[in-house]
């Protein structure tokens, strides 16, 4: 497996000025509805789950929490996305970044297929042209000069973080820490930190986004799935003996009660910062696989009920993009 040219896996540790206690964000990949089993393609997509933002909207205001819309270019460039989410960073009520889909984001040159779907296996002046594209849509319809992006697939490489500076980018949430996207073709983050980290010192920081490892054996999962265990068989028997799990922070294919066992392992290890994410179209019926009937809609939203109650028992705050930018930038 060969990794596309990487994303700086590492860097000095982040302090996070004047918090006396852990902070979480919920960052969410706001994105275009498309078959996730299909090709990827230019024009083959909807919006309609847009509508169903409003309820989650709710569950977090009433929850103290200002959630993270990573937004995509079809988002942004359609009417009622961008009144949206105009109308929630205006009242104070949400934030809004950046998530690049590059085969749905212009300029359009590169042939559409898996490979390409990573940012960072485009030619540089093309990733940086649709990045360009994708920041000023938003700044255009949405009025948000972005602080905070995502690559979509969680394809950051070599070039994004001079091109994220360059368009005044100060916050990137591309690391997925724990996971290893090679063979799709895709980065490699296995060996990545869970604490936020200076891609550049003062000028770009990294929140990756949070699995955590549980079992006899987390001390040292970050080696053994990088290394030893790589087949899902293997992890699979790991996780059923209690030796070793990888546990994403997400409502999507994650029970609530092993994203509370996370939670309580990040809590007492230290972790100052949680980053839970999910995309968009799983708050609406049947656009992706983890919500395909109402039963799972219910089941999404309980979970967030529990994740939401847990973590304030456990003396963990909310945090907002504006929040994590003074402790890390002006503390």
């Amino acid at each position: 497996m060969v990794a596309p040219l990487s994303f700086p896996a590492n860097g000095p540790i982040a302090r996070l000025q004047d918090w006396n206690c852990p902070r979480f964000i919920v960052t969410v990949d706001t994105e275009e509805e498309f078959d996730w089993s299909g090709p990827f393609t230019r024009d083959r997509h909807g919006l309609s789950h847009l509508r169903a933002i409003d309820p989650f909207q709710k569950l977090c205001e009433n929850n103290g929490v200002k959630p993270i819309y990573l937004v995509d270019y079809p988002v942004a460039a359609d009417n009622y996305g961008a009144e949206l989410f105009k109308g929630l960073v205006d009242a104070g009520r949400a934030d809004v970044g950046l998530q690049l889909h590059p085969w749905v984001t212009p300029p359009f040159s590169e042939t559409v297929n898996a490979h390409n779907s990573y940012a960072c296996n485009l030619p540089p002046t093309l990733e940086k042209a649709k990045l360009q594209q994708l920041y000023e849509v938003i700044a255009e319809r949405i009025g948000v000069e972005a602080q905070i992006y995502r690559a979509g697939r969680y394809g950051a490489g070599r070039a994004t973080p001079d091109f994220l500076r360059e368009l005044g980018v100060r916050i990137d949430s591309s690391v997925r820490s724990h996971f290893d996207y090679r063979v799709q073709g895709g980065p490699n983050f296995a060996r990545c930190p869970l604490e936020p980290y200076w891609v550049k010192a003062g000028e770009l920081l990294e929140l990756p986004v949070t699995s955590i490892f549980a079992g006899a054996f987390r001390s040292v999962g970050p080696i053994l799935f990088d290394q030893v265990f790589g087949s899902e068989t293997m992890r699979s028997m790991l996780a059923r003996g209690g030796m070793l799990e990888r546990i994403a922070l997400t409502p999507e294919g994650i029970p609530a009660e092993k994203a509370i066992l996370a939670i309580d392992i990040a809590v007492e290890a230290g972790l100052p910062l949680l980053n839970f994410s999910f995309h968009s179209p799983s708050l609406a019926v049947g656009h992706t696989p983890y919500v395909r009937n109402e039963a799972q809609l219910e089941q999404f939203y309980a979970w967030w009920d529990a994740i939401f109650a847990h973590l304030k028992a456990r003396g963990v705050m909310p945090a907002s993009v504006c929040d994590i930018i003074k402790a890390a930038f002006d503390g």
